[in-house]
C-alpha cells in the first residue's frame, strides 16, 4: 500500500505544530544556518510519513517535497536486498568465489594488482571485507570528474582506476574496509544470475511496484516520467548535470524521493521484502565478520549513544535509518552536501528520542 503523505515546508521555529513530535524536536536545530535545503520524510508505525523541507529555497531551486534526489550509496542496500532475494531462491551461493561469476580480464587485473579473486566471495563483496580498495575514495577519482563531468564510466573503467589509483587493503575476511568498487562486482553478478539488467533485477526482485514506491527509479535506465530531480551541490558545483555513469552500476544508480526511501527500508526492516525470516536475519547478522565492523550485508549499523539505527548514507548527503524499538523510518537528503552534519544530527536525534520513550512506555507523537 502506498503510504501516506503529509507535507510540511518549514521555514521557521513556528511554522507549524507538527504531526510527529519527535520530528519536531529534531528538525528545529537543524534548519538554523543551512546553507541550502534538507528534506526529511518520517516514516511512523502506521504507515502514515510526514515529510519536511527546511530551509530557504533559491531562485534555482525551491523544493516543495517530492523531488527526488541521487541516492548514491543508499542503493547499496537495494543491490544487497536483490542478491539476498537470489540467494533464497537458491540461485546464488554467497560463498561463491566471485572468479566464478565475472570476466576474467576483470580478474586477471585484480590479481595482477595483487588481489586472491579466486578467494574473495560474494559474502565478502555484501559485507565490504573483500580487500578491495575503493576506486571511488581515491582523490584522482573526484578530479576527474571534476575535469569531464559529462565523461562516460563503465565497470570495466572503474576497474582499471581501482588497479590504477589503489592497492589492497587487505586479505579476504581480515576487515571492514568500504569498496564502491566491491558494489560494482556485485551488481555485474546479480545481473549474470538474474538474466537481467541490474535496475530490472532490483525492481522486479524487489518488487517496487507493488510497494508502491512511484518515485523511485535507476537513472539513465529508466524513465523519470516527468518526476523533478533535485539540484545537489558538492564542494560549491551543482552536480546535476554530472554524467551519472560516474557512479551507476550498484554503488549507487537510484533517484528517489526521502519518503520513498523511508518506506523502503521500512518494508526492508520490518520483514516484507524476503521471503523468509532467515534471510533479513542474514543480512542484518555480524557472525563470520569482523570484530567491531559497522556494517553487515547492505547496511550499516550506528551507535547513537543510547539507541541504535540500522540503514544507510550515500555521498551527496542522503542518509536513511530504521529504529527497531519503535518501528520507525526516517530519511533525508540536503541539496548542498556542506549541510550533511545537520541532516546527521537531525536523523541521530529523531531515532534516539523516537526509540526512548516507547521503552518508558510514553508513545512518541
Amino acid at each position: 500500500m502506498k503510504h501516506a503523505l503529509i507535507v510540511l515546508a518549514l521555514l521557521s521555529p513556528s511554522f507549524a505544530i507538527a504531526q510527529d513530535l519527535c520530528l519536531q524536536r529534531a528538525a528545529e536545530p537543524a534548519q538554523v544556518g543551512l546553507k541550502g535545503q534538507i528534506v526529511v520524510s518520517a516514516l511512523v508505525d502506521n504507515g502514515k510519513a510526514e515529510t519536511r523541507v527546511l530551509g530557504e529555497g533559491s531562485r534555482q531551486q525551491n523544493l516543495h517535497g517530492n523531488e527526488g534526489f541521487r541516492l548514491a550509496s543508499i542503493t547499496k542496500t537495494y543491490v544487497a536486498a536483490t542478491a539476498l532475494r537470489l540467494w533464497e531462491d537458491g540461485k546464488l551461493d554467497l560463498e561463491t568465489p566471485i572468479a566464478h561469476w565475472l570476466p576474467a580480464s576483470w580478474m586477471q587485473r585484480l590479481t595482477q594488482d595483487g588481489y586472491r579473486p579466486q578467494q574473495i566471495t560474494v559474502s565478502h563483496l555484501l559485507s565490504h571485507t573483500s580487500g578491495l580498495a575503493d576506486h571511488a575514495q581515491a582523490k584522482q577519482f573526484i578530479d576527474a570528474i571534476k575535469r569531464d563531468p559529462a565523461g562516460e564510466w563503465t565497470r570495466a573503467r572503474d576497474i582499471a582506476r581501482l588497479v590504477e589509483w589503489t592497492d589492497p587493503v587487505g586479505s579476504p575476511g581480515e576487515k571492514f574496509s568500504y569498496s564502491d568498487t566491491g558494489y560494482v562486482l556485485l551488481g555485474a553478478i546479480v545481473e549474470e544470475i538474474a538474466g537481467q539488467d541490474l535496475p530490472d533485477a532490483v525492481r522486479t526482485q524487489l518488487k517496487l511496484d507493488a510497494l508502491g514506491l512511484s518515485d523511485t527509479y535507476w537513472e539513465r535506465y529508466e524513465s523519470a516520467g516527468g518526476r523533478m530531480r533535485a539540484h545537489q551541490v558538492f564542494e560549491g558545483d551543482d552536480t546535476y548535470a554530472w554524467n551519472p555513469t560516474m557512479d551507476l552500476f550498484g554503488g549507487g544508480g537510484l533517484v528517489a524521493t526521502p519518503a520513498d526511501v523511508a518506506a523502503f527500508f521500512d518494508a526492508l526492516l520490518e520483514g516484507r521484502i524476503f521471503k523468509r525470516k532467515q534471510t533479513l536475519d542474514r543480512m542484518r547478522s555480524s557472525v563470520g565478520l569482523p570484530a567491531g565492523s559497522p556494517y553487515r550485508m547492505g547496511l550499516f549499523v550506528y551507535d547513537l549513544k543510547g539507541a541504535e539505527g540500522i540503514g544507510h548514507s550515500g555521498f551527496w548527503g542522503t542518509l536513511v535509518m530504521h529504529d527497531s524499538v519503535s518501528s520507525r523510518t526516517i530519511a533525508g537528503a540536503v541539496t548542498d552536501r556542506a549541510d550533511y552534519p545537520k541532516l546527521n544530527q537531525l536523523i541521530g536525534d529523531y531515532i534516539r528520542m523516537a526509540a526512548a520513550p516507547v521503552r518508558a512506555g510514553q508513545g512518541c507523537r
